[in-house]
């Protein structure tokens, strides 16, 4: 029993980190999703800018299950959880106790941000087009972009040129994605046509990288089910994905916070 409650106070801590950390997160970083110059890239570009752009076409509300752990130089913290994402960018993620029921919820409707805990039924919100995740897990990404990534797409940031790196195996190609008065925004790391990782860069720097691993087939979308987020500084969070519904309609109410929540 003692382990029991241990557990259970262990989630609950960790929501409420999530709470206090989340709440003043909302700025903006480097615009993305501006589309694709196919007109200015080499063939050899355009081919792959066009398997992105499929890929990220394909992208439709989903939902999961699973494990999120987020974690920095001095400390590590997991906690079950299930999420359900639309391809609007709303997002819900319920956290679990045990056994299985809700802690908190965290729902994002495309314009306010909620968080609800169940310890003592009090809402917290915040206006914001966007959240920002970086007081939760130091990793700066919004709250649409992960919402991309775990649906199996890759964000664009927008972009004046895009040029085509070659691996040394021959099989690892890396398209590099430049704004003029920025330099590098961000590069896309393909094994073949198999995409691995990305990095995206705020100024000249990292500001954070993501790793696609054990990527499965669900509805003919390409989805991680480990899916790794850092920031190169030790600090980053991850979601290991049990079960992952694609393709699913979403109700609106399901991003409502509503009397029986």
């Amino acid at each position: 029993m003692e382990e029991v409650l241990s557990r259970m106070k262990a989630t609950v801590c960790f929501v409420f980190v999530l709470l206090f950390l989340f709440l003043p997160a909302c700025y903006n970083i480097v615009k993305k999703d501006a589309g694709f110059e196919f007109q200015k890239a080499s063939p050899e570009v355009s081919r792959f800018l066009s398997i992105l752009e499929q890929r990220n076409d394909a992208v439709k509300s989903f939902k999961g299950i699973g494990k999120i752990r987020v974690w920095d130089s001095d400390s590590s913290r997991t906690s079950r959880a299930a999420w359900l994402g639309a391809d609007d960018g709303r997002l819900r993620i319920e956290f679990l106790g045990l056994p299985g029921q809700p802690v908190a919820k965290f729902i994002f409707d495309g314009e306010r941000y909620s968080f609800l805990s169940h310890i003592d039924q009090q809402v917290y919100g915040k206006t914001c087009s966007d959240p920002n995740l970086e007081h939760v897990t130091g990793v700066s990404i919004k709250t649409s972009e992960a919402i991309e990534y775990l649906a199996g797409g890759v964000p664009v940031y927008e972009h004046d040129s895009v040029l085509f790196e070659p691996g040394e195996s021959g099989k690892e190609f890396v398209l590099i994605f430049r704004k003029n008065w920025l330099g590098v925004v961000e590069k896309i790391f393909f094994n073949e046509f198999v995409i691995e990782k990305v990095e995206i860069f705020k100024w000249g720097s990292k500001a954070y990288q993501v790793e696609f691993r054990d990527i499965r087939t669900v509805n003919d979308h390409q989805v991680p089910f480990h899916l790794i987020l850092t920031n190169g500084d030790n600090q980053g969070f991850s979601f290991t994905v049990d079960r992952h519904w694609a393709d699913i309609h979403v109700r609106p109410s399901t991003f409502a916070i509503l009397p029986e929540d």
